[in-house]
């Protein structure tokens, strides 16, 4: 917390190519993942759920990058329909997340909270952590 995020590249299903850094938000969750893992589904319902963190991403002021950072892209296509269509639902084609190393993937999944200059607020984070972050800088107390 406290340093500049790494910026990657990241690919869409689309084709189209994009960068962490070309996210423009007040915040970015980035939610490192892998179709299929239960934890990982379980935190897809956390976010739907929460109305707050919700408002803020109708507003464009939360985006949240989930990137699939391995490379069975069969399986990450399968899984795109799990994810909701506001979210930027991306893959690592480059696969440096993993090979350099530029994220901690101790455990899938993975979160991180930027501000708009892409600054790690939290790193690692349970979903309610940033979700109770979010709302307390919605609120003016953070």
């Amino acid at each position: 917390p406290g340093t500049p995020a790494t910026d990657f590249r990241y690919r869409l299903a689309s084709g189209a190519w994009g960068t962490l850094y070309g996210v423009k938000a007040d915040y970015t969750i980035l939610f490192l993942n892998n179709p299929g893992c239960t934890a990982c589904k379980e935190t897809i319902g956390q976010i739907v759920a929460s109305e707050p963190v919700g408002r803020m991403i109708a507003r464009g002021k939360v985006k949240v990058l989930a990137v699939y950072p391995d490379e069975d892209m069969k399986a990450w296509r399968d899984y795109l329909p799990h994810f909701p269509s506001a979210w930027i639902n991306a893959y690592d084609a480059d696969l440096k997340i993993k090979s350099a190393e530029l994220y901690d993937l101790k455990a899938i999944p993975t979160l991180y909270l930027l501000d708009g200059r892409k600054t790690v607020l939290l790193r690692d984070a349970p979903f309610p952590r940033i979700e109770r972050y979010l709302i307390d800088a919605e609120a003016g107390r953070s």
